[in-house]
């Protein structure tokens, strides 16, 4: 049952009624939301991870950082970290486009069947991840449905230069660097770069990567203003799978002669300022262009383009009443997405949505969260001439309790919604044209304990979809006439549901340990395929973590992460053999000296042999050991 009309009443209610109210000292936010910090406790499961976290596990990008963390199951095909898929909440091939990926509010997934560019934000540029598992479609919109990644860079707090280089296993050579500098007047600039260039661990894989990113920002005493250009350059040669029987011959081996070239560029503003003691606005705009050329192999080359543009205003009060301080959030997402290729496909995209959300304490360490958001889409396939409206209403509440001040419950529910992107409306079954919108209902409860040297978390979901979005490669398309099946469908019933533990403790002054489980449930609940599990995704996860500080400056991290028995890609029958499990441990030093700093890290310590993506014919072997290397100076 949808919450909507009672939602959105209250949800609006307060605009009508603010009176102003002095200011109290605010605590710093737990979640950041569209570059927006929300103060009050969220509830939903939540797991941050900061700078020195991100230093001490001497990750050198992004996957190596999430692998670790609790329901997350993570997709690499081609070995470089940039095209992985992370996929919250139990979902497998479909992944990509169910786990919303964000950088200062910013949306970084494609109004296509491509993933977010991971490497888009190197890991000296990061302040602080959020992993917000479980839906956030009220908040975050379209493809919050498993969770939301978000990034929060960082902003300096005093000129500062650095450089560092890196070697590692494959002929990897890599060059970072970034520098910061206040130029009086409330001006600060930063900027960063980075090149990498490796053949990877497959024949046919290698790689060259570039990355160039600058910010003018100007602070004052309410609030700040900022402008942000990115450029990146992205060269991949494709390994692609291999059947079984040439894996088993020569896993590393490529027949493939499939390419790719990617040039993005990004432009970005920002505002935030505060009005009075109660309100505050935000502006986001930004534009992302992106060009590429590619082939499948002699004779197929082709050429794609895809334009986003983003504006996202948002309007935030927080006032004092008798049971504790209220807040509320208004906000307008408008994107707009063009997606052209040289196979025919011009196709564009608008998503118009207007969301709110409130927070009211109810006494007793006790906060009430209600929220709605009213979303329309409108698909304009410019090759047919065939155009499309839809509209879905999406609502959420949830209670917050601070038991003591060491423990807190929560319990959520919401609507979640996922719109069909231009791929998949241009790819579907003779017949359809357009496929219906994925909608479902979570629900999710948890506790969690902390203090000054320990955290602990336990929280259970459950996720039901209807016309989950999915490519069936068996589906009749639109080249089955030429005896090519597959086409983008929508599913019968799904059905997810899971359990979350997760834990880490300050032994001593140097010794710190972590770990987490992860039982994950997914299955249609409907149709041809009732009762059976999705394939590619483990029932069981887990991993553990051991950091020890051997020396003043000299320190030691070791992880182990497993990874249970799955299904194979396309065995929705579950009729073959499961995937085998595995466990893989990592190991990494970091050490500090005044000015210089060096990270070394060796994943898949032990070389072990197993598959990044497998269906029952054909594999993605992954890398064996992989040494990184890097030595920095900060000026």
């Amino acid at each position: 049952m949808k919450l909507s009309r009672l939602a959105l009443a209250i949800a609006l209610a307060p605009g009508l009624a603010l009176a102003a109210t002095e200011q109290t000292t605010e605590l710093p936010p737990l979640v950041i939301t569209r570059a927006t910090a929300l103060h009050n406790p969220t509830p939903a499961s939540v797991a941050v991870i900061d700078r020195k976290q991100i230093e001490a596990s001497a990750s050198h990008d992004l996957l190596d950082v999430l692998r670790t963390q609790a329901g997350v199951q993570i997709r690499d095909t081609m070995g470089d970290g940039k095209r992985a898929a992370i996929s919250l909440r139990g979902f497998g091939e479909n992944a990509i486009n169910n786990t919303l990926v964000l950088v200062d509010g910013r949306r970084l997934n494609q109004p296509s069947l491509s993933g977010p560019d991971l490497n888009s934000v190197p890991l000296d540029n990061i302040e602080r991840i959020e992993i917000i598992r479980g839906a956030g479609t009220v908040l975050y919109g379209d493809q919050a449905v498993g969770g939301v990644i978000n990034i929060i860079t960082r902003t300096p707090s005093r000129n500062e230069a650095y450089i560092e280089t890196g070697f590692g296993s494959h002929d990897l050579e890599a060059y970072r660097g970034h520098v910061f500098q206040q130029l009086g007047g409330g001006f600060s600039a930063y900027a960063s770069g980075e090149t990498r260039n490796s053949d990877n661990y497959r024949d046919h894989n290698n790689s060259n990567y570039s990355n160039a990113f600058a910010r003018l920002r100007y602070d004052h005493a309410s609030g700040h203003a900022l402008y942000e250009y990115q450029t990146v350059d992205d060269e991949l040669l494709y390994p692609n799978a291999l059947p079984l029987t040439q894996r088993r011959i020569d896993r590393k081996q490529s027949f493939s002669q499939s390419w790719n070239d990617t040039k993005t560029q990004v432009h970005r503003f920002a505002v935030e300022q505060r009005l009075n003691n109660i309100w505050s606005s935000n502006f986001d705009y930004s534009h992302s262009d992106q060009d590429g050329v590619g082939s499948f192999g002699p004779g197929t080359e082709f050429a794609q383009g895809t334009r986003i543009e983003t504006f996202s205003p948002r309007l935030t009060a927080r006032w004092d009443t008798a049971l504790g301080r209220s807040e509320w959030l208004l906000g307008h997402d408008h994107i707009t997405s063009d997606y052209q290729t040289s196979w025919g496909t011009d196709a564009q995209q608008t998503l118009r949505d207007w969301y709110t959300q409130l927070s009211q304490p109810l006494g007793h360490d006790l906060t009430l969260s209600v929220g709605y958001r009213a979303s329309e889409v409108d698909d304009n396939n410019k090759g047919t001439a065939l155009k499309h409206r839809d509209r879905e209403g999406s609502s959420s509440v949830g209670l917050n309790w601070q038991a003591n001040e060491q423990t807190r419950l929560f319990i959520k529910r919401e609507d979640v919604l996922r719109w069909a992107n231009v791929d998949e409306n241009g790819f579907a079954s003779p017949g359809i044209t357009f496929l219906k919108p994925q909608t479902g209902e979570s629900w999710e409860t948890g506790i969690e304990w902390r203090d000054g040297i320990q955290r602990y978390q336990a929280s259970l979901y459950r996720l039901e979809l209807e016309d989950e979005l999915m490519y069936d490669p068996t589906a009749i398309g639109p080249y089955s006439s030429f005896g090519f099946d597959g086409a983008n469908i929508n599913l019968d019933k799904t059905l997810r549901k899971g359990l979350l533990l997760e834990g880490e403790r300050q032994l001593t002054e140097r010794l710190s340990i972590g770990g987490q489980y992860s039982f994950t449930d997914s299955e249609y609940r409907d149709g041809s395929f009732q009762g059976n599990d999705v394939p590619w995704v483990s029932r069981h996860s887990a991993s553990a973590n051991l950091g020890y500080e051997i020396l003043p400056g000299l320190k030691s991290h070791l992880e182990a992460v497993y990874t249970g028995k799955r299904y194979y890609s396309g065995d929705d029958a579950n009729t073959q053999q499961r995937a085998g499990s595995y466990t893989l441990l990592n190991a990494a030093l970091s050490y500090d000296y005044q000015q210089f700093n060096s990270k070394l890290r060796i994943n898949n310590l032990t070389g072990k042999r197993y598959d990044a993506f497998a269906s029952a014919a054909s594999r993605y072997p992954a890398p064996e050991e992989d040494v990184q290397l890097s030595v920095g100076y900060r000026f």
